[in-house]
C-alpha cells in the first residue's frame, strides 16, 4: 500500500508539474531599410557569441505564436528574437518618402502579399543589425519559419551568408506567388523541411517534400499524419519543439 501510495503522489506532482515556459522576453523596436518599425520579443542568452534563432510567424498571427518552441530553444542556449514581420501584429507603420502609411496584409491583395513576403527580408536583414548593435554576434544564425514565414526564411538565405539552418513548419513551393523551391536549392545549410498530411493548405505537404529534394544540402524531412497547419504543428506534438531545436543546434555548433 505504501508503495502504491508513493506513486501516486509521484504521479500528481508530475501533473501538477507547469509546462515548460519561456521567461518574459524583453520587447524591442528597430527600423528596416524602407522604413518600417518592427515590433520583436527578445530573450538574450547570457553568451554575447551564442547562436540566434530569428522567428517568422505565418500569415494572420504574430510573434506570440512561436512561444511552445522557444524554451527548447532556450535549454540550447540560443538568443531567441520572435519577429511581428511586415504588416502584421504590431510592425503595421512604415515611414515613406510621402509620410507615413499603415500596411495590414489581411487588408490588400493576393498580389500585393506577396510583394510583401519577398521584401520581407528586409525585416531579416534589419533584425541581425538590431542584434550586432546589441553587442550580439550574428555569425551563426538559424531561421524559424511557419508557413509563408517559411519562405521569408529561404529568400533570406540568399542574401544573409551567416544563416546556417532554416526549420520550415508547412512550407509553400509557391506561396502567394512567391518561388522558394529555387531559394531551397541554393542554400548549402542544414534544412529541416516539417508538415503534416491533413494540413489545410492542401499544397503544404507535397511542398515540404519538394523543397527537401530540392536542396542540396544537409536535410532532413518530416510529415506527419496529422498535425494541422504551421505552428500548430508544435501544439500537436509537443515533441517537436525538442526535435526541431536539437536540429538546429547542431547545425549551427561552432566549428
Amino acid at each position: 500500500m505504501r508503495a502504491l501510495t508513493t506513486r501516486f503522489l509521484c504521479l500528481l506532482l508530475l501533473l501538477a508539474a507547469p509546462l515548460a515556459r519561456a521567461a518574459d522576453p524583453e520587447i524591442v523596436s528597430f527600423d528596416t531599410a524602407d522604413g518600417f518599425a518592427l515590433k520583436a520579443d527578445l530573450w538574450r542568452s547570457a553568451d554575447g557569441k551564442a547562436p540566434i534563432a530569428i522567428l517568422l510567424h505565418q500569415f494572420n498571427m504574430d510573434r506570440r505564436s512561436f512561444a511552445p518552441l522557444v524554451p527548447a530553444l532556450q535549454q540550447r542556449g540560443f538568443t531567441v528574437l520572435a519577429l511581428d514581420q511586415r504588416g502584421q501584429g504590431e510592425s503595421l507603420r512604415q515611414k515613406t518618402a510621402g509620410g507615413e502609411r499603415t500596411l495590414q496584409v489581411q487588408q490588400i491583395s493576393r498580389d500585393e502579399i506577396g510583394a510583401v513576403v519577398e521584401a520581407g527580408v528586409q525585416d531579416v536583414a534589419a533584425a541581425l543589425a538590431f542584434l550586432a548593435k546589441l553587442g550580439i554576434a550574428v555569425d551563426r544564425v538559424a531561421l524559424v519559419g511557419s508557413s509563408y514565414g517559411c519562405t521569408v526564411s529561404l529568400l533570406a538565405t540568399q542574401t544573409q551568408k551567416s544563416v546556417r539552418a532554416v526549420a520550415l513548419l508547412s512550407p509553400g513551393t509557391d506561396y502567394f506567388g512567391v518561388d522558394a523551391l529555387a531559394a531551397a536549392k541554393g542554400f548549402q545549410g542544414a534544412l529541416f523541411s516539417i508538415a503534416a498530411e491533413d494540413d489545410p493548405v492542401k499544397v503544404s505537404p507535397g511542398s515540404a517534400r519538394a523543397i527537401a529534394t530540392a536542396h542540396d544540402g544537409p536535410e532532413e524531412l518530416l510529415v506527419f499524419p496529422a498535425g494541422g497547419h504551421g505552428v500548430a504543428l508544435l501544439a500537436a506534438h509537443p515533441e517537436l519543439a525538442s526535435k526541431l531545436a536539437d536540429f538546429l543546434a547542431a547545425a549551427v555548433a561552432a566549428k
